[in-house]
């Protein structure tokens, strides 16, 4: 008899949109969050699982070219830098290999575009100052479904890219 409201919840659950995301994450699964610097609320999550892909797309602030920039999560649910892919030079843009925390990145050039790998350097949270229409940081999670920061929040403010595990 206690079974009955449990089956009937899960099958309204599954019927409706975006409702499986969260029936499926439990309080132990991994989530990637998007937090306001200012205050500590999370504006965004997403469950994801050790390998999976964000990408995030903008515009340089300075040269006004597209950059593209991959993140995973390593199997510590720790959030990591993978590639940095540019079609031009330009400020605060790598020009070469570089070592960060004892990582050398591997910097190529192909198909008329850089591309940086930074081999699942481990970041832990990353700092971001959400750009303007401009700019238009766009996060792509492992799904495909896609979120503008602008959405969440205004331009100029300061928001932090982690998973749960690096609260």
């Amino acid at each position: 008899m206690t079974r009955t409201p449990v089956v009937v919840s899960l099958l309204l659950a599954i019927s409706t949109t975006g409702a499986i995301a969260a029936c499926t994450s439990g309080p132990d699964q991994l989530q990637f969050q998007v937090v306001s610097a200012a205050d500590g609320s999370v504006l965004f999550t997403h469950p994801i699982e050790p390998g999976g892909i964000i990408t995030m797309d903008h515009v340089h602030s300075v040269h006004k070219r597209p950059v593209r920039e991959l993140f995973s999560v390593n199997t510590d649910g720790e959030l990591t830098m993978e590639e940095m892919i540019f079609d031009r030079m330009g400020a605060n843009l790598p020009f070469g290999p570089e070592t960060i925390n004892g990582v050398t990145t591997t910097f190529l050039e192909e198909d008329g575009h850089y591309r940086v790998v930074h081999h699942s350097r481990p970041l832990g949270a990353v700092q971001l100052l959400v750009g303007g229409p401009g700019v238009d940081h766009t996060l792509t999670m492992p799904d495909g479904s896609t979120v503008r920061l602008l959405e969440l929040t205004r331009p100029r403010a300061r928001v932090e890219l982690r998973t749960s595990q690096s609260e």
